[in-house]
């Protein structure tokens, strides 16, 4: 989804959805089109002019083929055959639709991997985005059941409002 239609091309008009913003705010969605960068692209890409930043759907990236790496301070997306070492994998997740569901209860694997940290309350917000934006529950259950050693409980009980939680609930 896109506010910027100078990004777009091929595009055509449809009688989309409807897009929620925080408040309550919302317009129709009535134009779709591309958007690439001469190697890369979308195609269907939504266009809402009131839409501050562009949405990126990894489940459309992945159903390209490619794979995507998230950092505290960039997204990745990388060609296809790139291999992700097992020992590097800290938590799985299925995919569900176009939504990828983490069940903290059922991916414990046989031997627990456990990580040392030293996390302060500066650091709450860091740990939500480095598990995908989890919620403070499981947050709090991570550092529970010792999956993260140094991880006190009381640091994800009062992290602030995330602003992309509030745009992964638009409708």
């Amino acid at each position: 989804m896109n506010g910027d239609i100078s990004q777009l091309c091929d595009i055509q008009t449809f009688n989309g959805g409807y897009v929620s913003f925080v408040g309550g705010e919302g317009e129709k969605i009535t134009q779709m089109g591309t958007v690439t960068n001469g190697v890369f692209g979308f195609e269907n890409v939504n266009y809402a002019p009131e839409l501050k930043h562009s949405l990126l759907s990894v489940s459309q990236i992945c159903d390209k083929g490619y794979s995507t790496h998230f950092t505290d301070k960039e997204c990745l997306i990388l060609n296809s055959g790139i291999v992700i070492l097992e020992e590097w994998i800290l938590v799985k997740s299925k995919r569900d639709g176009n939504s990828y569901i983490i069940d903290m209860k059922s991916n414990v694997p046989d031997e627990v991997t456990y990580l040392f940290s030293k996390v302060s309350e500066q650091n709450a917000m860091l740990w939500h985005r480095r598990l995908g934006h989890e919620n403070a529950k499981n947050l709090n259950r991570l550092a529970k059941n010792e999956m993260v050693h140094g991880l006190p409980v009381r640091d994800f009980i009062t992290f602030g409002k995330c602003v992309s939680w509030a745009q992964g609930k638009h409708h």
